[in-house]
């Protein structure tokens, strides 16, 4: 016979100890409804509502209205339910958030106004971010399995709100889902970019800037061996943003580059993870002196600490042969492998600087 089907047990744990029907379901891993149902059988006097749930109107302020906690957490404290906490809130009339107030427990600081990190941010924007209006502020989210992209995302916002990180399930396993709410300074960010400005067009510092961000999202910088023992760089941008490419060629080819752009994949094309709902281009460098000349550009602009990497190692071996970097190579490929979630080896742990919003100078 199970414990809590004993009267003898229940009154004790009930009336005695003043354990609550959840709280005994708890103790003998069974449910609130099958506890209450013997405590009925038993004729055990269920308690009253202030009996259950005891708590000054003074803690509930100060959980509350101090603390900012939200009505879960303080129900999770007071071991109730949430509409249990929630109708002692209403009984002590003590005034509910609105969902905006809810979401602004947090300080967010304006945007500082700088070109150079406003064309940044709007170059990851046009990349891989996504904005949206939420009450009174933006909500600036992205979703990767990849930890240099959630380093990214913190370094680009964390001056500025609080950096919210959680696992969530996708179709091919799970992602990182990383969020932060923002006031509304930067609201040049809500809209997608169509074309690229004229005030970063017009400035080559602007314009690196804006560059590094969308390479942060959509680039591949390449190092592979040509040849019997030689090396080859090259960068590539693939993108489905036509006229943002023709920008960003025209604006190198002033710059002194010679970047190469055409058509890579139809819409519909299909690939393993589904098939692409636009035309698909691929904006190119392939000669080694203009790949070393932009890397060497945008290594210090850059905030994927992966890319960074790269960019150093052409930077290092512009003049090596593939035998001297092969290891290097090889290395780096299973760090990368090995970091990103669903590589069949389990969960990778959280990076340290996404938990706690710290820097990690040396990511590998």
């Amino acid at each position: 016979m199970k414990y809590y089907k004993n009267p003898e047990t229940l009154k004790k744990l009930y009336c005695r100890e003043r354990l609550s029907i959840r709280q005994i379901a708890e103790k003998f891993d069974s449910y609130p409804q099958i506890i209450r149902y013997w405590l009925v059988k038993f004729k055990i006097p269920l308690k009253s509502e202030k009996e259950r749930f005891k708590v000054s109107k003074n803690f509930l302020q100060f959980l509350y209205l101090t603390k900012k906690l939200s009505i879960r957490k303080i129900a999770k404290i007071l071991k109730t339910t949430y509409a249990t906490a929630r109708n002692k809130l209403i009984k002590y009339e003590i005034p509910l958030r609105t969902v905006s107030e809810a979401n602004m427990k947090y300080s967010k600081i304006p945007f500082s106004g700088d070109l150079k990190e406003k064309a940044y941010m709007l170059g990851i924007r046009t990349g891989d971010i996504s904005v949206a209006k939420n009450a009174k502020q933006l909500t600036i989210r992205t979703s990767t399995t990849h930890p240099a992209q959630l380093d990214m995302f913190t370094k680009t916002f964390r001056k500025y709100s609080h950096i919210n990180i959680y696992l969530s399930k996708i179709p091919l396993g799970k992602a990182w889902q990383i969020y932060c709410n923002v006031d509304n300074s930067f609201n040049f960010l809500l809209k997608k970019l169509a074309r690229i400005p004229d005030y970063i067009l017009n400035n080559p510092q602007i314009f690196y800037s804006f560059l590094a961000g969308y390479a942060d999202c959509e680039a591949t910088w390449t190092i592979i061996k040509r040849g019997h023992d030689n090396i080859r760089f090259s960068f590539r941008i693939f993108s489905g943003d036509k006229k943002i490419l023709e920008q960003i060629k025209s604006e190198l080819e002033f710059l002194g580059f010679r970047p190469i752009l055409f058509l890579e994949a139809k819409k519909g094309y299909r690939k393993t993870f589904g098939k692409y709902n636009k035309n698909m281009f691929s904006l190119r460098i392939l000669y080694q002196e203009d790949v070393i000349k932009l890397a060497n550009i945008l290594m210090n602009l850059s905030k994927h600490q992966e890319k960074i990497y790269k960019m150093q190692l052409i930077l290092d071996n512009k003049d090596s042969k593939w035998d001297e970097i092969e290891n290097r190579i090889i290395k780096f490929r299973k760090t990368i492998k090995e970091s990103r979630l669903n590589n069949n080896r389990g969960t990778p742990r959280m990076p340290r600087y996404a938990r706690t919003n710290i820097d990690r100078e040396n990511l590998f």
